[in-house]
């Protein structure tokens, strides 16, 4: 994916060489010679062998390191067809190809990489390290934080090994592997340019909560889904977008931080879904991250939050204002830890807590209905279960969960829609979309509000 905004602005470095002339005073009196001028060609430095020492080692630190994760990076070849118009209305269809990225996960087939490489695609295959093109499903995508699980049926593959992203350091060496361009296992190195990047690649909502690494080492379009690895040869991020006013690298390259991708690769895989995190605490209205409630068996009851706690900290990044925070906590993947700093009592005290499924929450609380054979999740919607008041008199069905790739999906279902009727009926809570959708088995018309806007679409089963 480009990152190319119309930002940045080429920068002209004019090197200033100084030349300094020196005097030499001869014999004194008319005897006295002029002196020739001389200006010696300067005479090469010969590298000390302690200099060429240490410049072979750190090669043969880049080439172990390439050595120990290039078994595990996959080449991913997408190709995708959608339905268009032309200028006089007629339908056509559009075909695409494209290239990206991965890394083995497990021996069995799980390869991680970005949702943007898989997104819409129709076929998919996957070149292997030992030159085997296999083909390739997707098991589940997480379009928030650009990520997607995809599984090959073949067995006895080299999973990478990964390794601390949160110990990074700005200046480290790290290397890029990955397929630009198509040319499989290429090798580029650099430094970590920074940390905690917030770019709004795929939503600006989420932008403050954004946490990528930046690097200077080559990332070009076919790297994507590759990973960023350390010295060590472990992966510490999964490379994803690149600023470039040309369509090639710049040196502004950026990287999901491994803590992440581990963290949602386990989500969509042992979870089933891709999710929001969830923490269980209200705050104040004018207080900024002020606690004002922690609900009972949540993560924030575990980890020792308490009323009055304010947080000014949260995953090593100062709070802002609570939408800001409510929206990092969102981002975090369910199931990773979260460091929080919290005033209490005049006194700075860090917290650690474990991140809980946002969806998993909604269900318990407000009677959640999942229906599997259309990949949906409501519950029953009311002021409180939507965040606008305190009511409890049921006002639809509110949608929390939409499995990609389910009917659900296809018919453009998002999570926070509300859906108000189906196939005619009126819909005052998630039991009666059940039991409507029970009884239909054909094309079902769903009326719903998306915001301020009132719409509908169809269910094709």
């Amino acid at each position: 994916m480009n990152l190319s905004r119309g930002w940045g602005a080429g920068v002209l470095a004019a090197g200033l060489m100084a030349c300094a002339g020196w005097a030499t005073m001869g014999p004194r009196g008319a005897a006295a010679q002029p002196e020739q001028a001389t200006n010696p060609s300067p005479v090469p430095q010969v590298a000390s062998p302690a200099d060429v020492q240490f410049a072979q080692s750190l090669s043969r630190a880049f080439q172990q390191a390439a050595a120990r994760v290039e078994p595990s990076v996959v080449n991913i070849t997408t190709r995708s067809e959608r339905v268009a118009r032309d200028f006089f209305g007629r339908r056509f269809r559009q075909e695409a190809s494209g290239l990206g990225s991965g890394v083995v996960i497990t021996d069995d087939g799980y390869i991680l990489t970005n949702n943007h490489v898989v997104e819409d695609a129709t076929e998919l295959a996957v070149k292997l390290y030992d030159g085997r093109t296999v083909d390739a499903e997707v098991v589940g995508t997480d379009p928030i934080r650009d990520l997607a699980v995809v599984k090959v049926k073949t067995t006895g593959l080299t999973p990478a090994r990964f390794g601390d992203s949160d110990g990074l350091e700005v200046g480290q060496w790290v290397l890029a592997v990955g397929s630009p361009f198509g040319f499989d296992q290429s090798v580029t190195a650099g430094i970590v340019s920074a940390k905690g990047r917030g770019l709004g690649i795929v939503s600006d909502e989420f932008k403050d909560a954004e946490d990528f690494i930046q690097t200077d080492a080559a990332i070009n379009p076919g790297n994507s889904g590759g990973p960023l690895i350390n010295l060590d040869g472990q992966v510490v991020g999964i490379n994803s977008a690149i600023f470039t006013r040309t369509g090639g690298s710049v040196g502004l390259g950026f990287s999901i931080p491994a803590r992440l991708a581990q963290a949602v690769y386990e989500n969509i895989v042992h979870g089933g879904r891709a999710d929001f995190g969830w923490l269980g605490v209200e705050f104040e209205a004018k207080e900024g991250a002020k606690i004002a409630r922690v609900l009972d068996s949540s993560p924030a009851a575990s980890a020792g939050l308490r009323v009055g706690d304010k947080i000014v900290k949260y995953q090593g990044k100062p709070v802002i204002d609570v939408d800001q925070l409510i929206r990092s906590i969102q981002f975090t993947p369910p199931g990773s830890e979260a460091a929080l700093e919290v005033a209490r009592d005049g006194h700075e005290v860090e917290v650690r807590a474990k991140v809980s499924s946002r969806t998993d929450a909604e269900v318990a609380q407000f009677g959640g209905k999942e229906i599997p054979d259309i990949g949906l999740t409501v519950v029953t919607a009311t002021e409180k279960a939507l965040g606008t008041g305190e009511g409890t008199d049921p006002l639809g069905a509110y949608v929390v969960d939409v499995e990609p790739g389910s009917v659900a999906a296809a018919a453009g279902l998002l999570r926070g829609d509300l859906i108000l009727g189906a196939d005619g009926t009126a819909v005052s809570d998630a039991d009666a979309l059940v039991g409507v959708l029970s009884r239909t088995r054909t094309r079902v018309r769903i009326d719903l509000q998306r915001g301020q806007m009132r719409g509908y679409t169809t269910l094709g089963r």
